[in-house]
């Protein structure tokens, strides 16, 4: 039996996704640091600078955007995605509109931070098939939904990516402990489990969760099990994976991809380098 594993062989994944650039991701981005845990940022470029107080809180809330200027180093070892150019419900948008949204988001952002970028979170969560074509026709791979699943499964569809759940909700500890006693779950790729949390930081002020942030860093930091991933990351190892050609009887495998892809290859686990041939019939000894 052959499955697929995630690099070094791990099978769970541990991704953040965290919306529109404001100042709080500042003190955020300290933090997953400190741990060594990854995040992805979704930025709307067109809001750059801008000063706005949040709403929904018993007390004073900021919602300040970050300026442009501070992009690269801010989210350095990050990822920054598109949130849009000016955070509009999508599907009330035009075509040509909607296309403006996304591909001008996309270039600023990437005249920033020197990469090109992959993925999007869909502001207020709403979309429709006139955006999804967009998204793909903008070169998008994947995009974030805010329908929470409690599972760990990898999406079906990265276009439409469901999270696990938001940070700081009722279901969150429970789902934490269900991912770390790494209880079986019905995951499209059987053995990988993903534990996907998303949210805002100008929350974690609203709330007053700074400290449970820091607990949840510290208790899933430093485990060996674990592989920490951007959001992009996840996705173009999934395309990597789905770039393995294997032979009719498959014990030949040819990872055509620029990624190493780990597998597990009748309990042991292999790793195919970017562009290697192997004989499954013939490995004697698994990495």
């Amino acid at each position: 039996m052959i499955k697929p594993l995630f690099p070094d062989g791990k099978e769970k994944c541990i991704t953040f996704s965290y919306d529109d650039g404001v100042t709080q991701d500042r003190r955020l981005v300290e933090l997953f640091n400190k741990y060594q845990i990854k995040g992805t940022f979704n930025l709307n470029s067109g809001a750059f600078g801008k000063h706005n107080p949040a709403s929904g809180f018993d007390k004073p809330v900021t919602h300040n955007k970050i300026e442009a200027s501070e992009v690269n180093e801010l989210y350095a070892g990050h990822e920054v995605a598109i949130h849009t150019l000016t955070h509009p419900r999508l599907q009330y948008l035009s075509k040509e509109t909607i296309a403006y949204e996304i591909r001008q988001d996309r270039e600023n952002l990437e005249a920033l931070v020197g990469y090109p970028v992959i993925g999007m979170a869909y502001p207020f969560g709403t979309y429709n098939d006139i955006v999804l074509e967009e998204l793909k026709a903008a070169g998008i791979r994947y995009s974030r939904t805010v329908n929470s699943t409690y599972t760990f499964s990898m999406p079906q569809d990265f276009l439409q990516w469901h999270p696990t759940c938001h940070f700081g909700e009722e279901k969150m500890q429970e789902v934490l402990e269900r991912f770390l006693e790494d209880e079986k779950d019905q995951c499209e790729f059987a053995r990988l489990k993903v534990l996907y949390i998303w949210g805002h930081a100008y929350e974690l002020d609203g709330n007053d969760t700074w400290p449970l942030m820091e607990e949840l860093c510290e208790r899933i930091s430093d485990r060996s099990d674990i592989w920490y991933a951007t959001n992009g990351e996840i996705c173009s190892y999934n395309d990597a994976v789905n770039a393995l050609v294997f032979s009719e009887n498959k014990q030949i495998v040819r990872n055509e991809s620029a990624l190493p892809v780990w597998l597990m290859v009748n309990g042991q686990k292999l790793k195919v380098g970017a562009g290697e041939c192997i004989r499954l019939d013939k490995i004697n000894q698994f990495q």
